[in-house]
């Protein structure tokens, strides 16, 4: 499925304001639902983070790289994710996820 104009992702902060053909290779992740937020994650740590990206700061990438290679296992996983996103307005619709607008959140609709 393409991506649509309004659809929330994930993006490294550190390529986010270079055009999408000058990213190194897993910048920008788009999930279809909120518990895919965690495996996206996952996998921009594991392959662009750790791996891929060339803006970085060389202190951070080493910091990251220590955390990954701890393989410490905590509570945080993919239901607190998916959680997480849902309290931020963050909606499933249409195989696509969605930020509800300012007055559908105070009317609890998405």
């Amino acid at each position: 499925m393409s991506i649509a104009r309004g659809q929330v992702g994930i993006r490294c902060k550190w390529c986010s304001h270079l055009s999408p053909q000058c990213r190194s290779p897993g910048a920008v992740y788009y999930s279809a639902t909120t518990h895919g937020f965690y495996q996206a994650a996952q996998n921009m740590l594991k392959n662009h983070l750790c791996k891929e990206c060339r803006h970085i700061p060389p202190d951070i990438e080493r910091r990251l790289n220590r955390l990954r290679d701890h393989k410490r296992r905590g509570p945080v996983g993919k239901k607190y994710w998916a959680e997480a996103a849902r309290a931020r307005g963050i909606y499933e619709c249409g195989g696509r996820l969605r930020f509800k607008q300012s007055d559908e959140k105070e009317q609890g609709t998405p």
